[in-house]
């Protein structure tokens, strides 16, 4: 029997990777670099430092990777993110679902600190989640399973107890390599590869017929 649920962010939470994907592309073109989705795709599901170290890859070494890094920092600065807008579907029913029958729910992010706090915020689900983790308080980011082992250990739950939910194939790894069953939400935009996943998905609230 399931009693604990692990949650991925972007992606699951959230319809957010195009959103970033745009902001890149839109930062990149004010800089003379052109990128397609297929290039941003391979910032999905990583940690702060692999996604500076391909941000920098696509700048060809024109400037030091502290002066992107600047840029970018600055670039953000002026950008102001609407989560309510890209909440996917059900999220919130499944999460009230989840809470009412007492499971145990955590969030498990590469993203950092400050954009989980601000999205589960301004959104107001951030209530629902017992644990939230970011990637950044580990050495090694996803498909490195740390932050899901981590999540149980808080949880005082068992692998046989629980689910991870995710859609990167980095995330959908890590759970994978933590030896705990993963359901990937298909995604639909960026052809993924979510085939290591146990389930895919259509929609979220579908996560309860696996409980």
């Amino acid at each position: 029997m399931k009693t604990t649920i692990i949650f991925d962010m972007d992606g699951v939470i959230f319809d957010s990777e195009k959103m970033y994907m745009d902001e890149l592309i839109r930062f990149h073109k004010q800089h003379n670099i052109i990128l397609t989705y297929e290039e941003c795709r391979k910032v999905i599901g990583v940690d702060r430092k692999v996604f500076d170290h391909i941000v920098y890859s696509w700048w060809n070494h024109r400037i030091p990777p502290y002066e992107v890094k600047a840029l970018l920092n600055e670039f953000y600065q002026t950008v102001d993110r609407d989560y309510t807008s890209i909440i996917n579907p059900h999220v919130e029913l499944l999460l009230k679902y989840l809470h009412s029958h007492r499971y145990k729910i955590a969030l498990a992010s590469s993203s950092n600190e400050k954009t989980i706090d601000k999205a589960l915020t301004t959104s107001h689900l951030k209530q629902y989640f017992q644990i939230i983790t970011s990637g950044n308080s580990f050495k090694e980011s996803k498909p490195n399973p740390e932050i899901y082992l981590y999540s149980l250990k808080q949880l005082n739950s068992t692998k046989e107890e629980t689910i991870i939910i995710e859609d990167s194939p980095s995330g959908i790894q890590a759970a994978v390599n933590a030896g705990i069953d993963v359901i990937a939400l298909r995604d639909t935009k960026f052809q993924l590869d979510q085939s290591q996943a146990n389930i895919i998905i259509d929609d979220i609230e579908q996560v309860i017929d696996y409980l």
